[in-house]
């Protein structure tokens, strides 16, 4: 029968974690958009939310940094555990996600340096 629960399990799963299944439309409201955003924002000074007092996104930022991560700029300093299958979207390794099976980190977020947990 389809939809599969292993079908449904990963959408409901990307949905949560990109706001999306393809890494051209990762959304800045999902767990990665907000981890994005809080590293971003707080510790390069906006220079790819372009923040207006801290709290507004430009929309596309997410497409900006995984581009410039593509040719070789830096990567911020967040690391987002998820589960195992799911740091890939169409078999592109998403930057700043690790995948993991261990029940203490899986969906924490880690910032600078692993000083900041969330």
């Amino acid at each position: 029968m389809w939809p599969s629960w292993q079908t449904v399990s990963y959408i409901l799963f990307t949905s949560v974690i990109y706001g999306s299944q393809s890494p051209k439309h990762i959304n800045i409201g999902s767990l990665y958009g907000m981890a994005f955003q809080y590293a971003d924002k707080v510790l390069k000074a906006g220079v790819y939310t372009r923040s207006i007092d801290g709290q507004i996104s430009d929309p596309n930022s997410v497409d900006t940094y995984l581009e410039a991560v593509s040719k070789d700029a830096d990567l911020l300093d967040f690391t987002l555990y998820v589960p195992i299958g799911y740091g890939s979207l169409e078999k592109v390794k998403i930057p700043n996600t690790e995948e993991t099976d261990d029940p203490k980190k899986m969906w924490t977020v880690h910032f600078n340096g692993r000083l900041e947990v969330w």
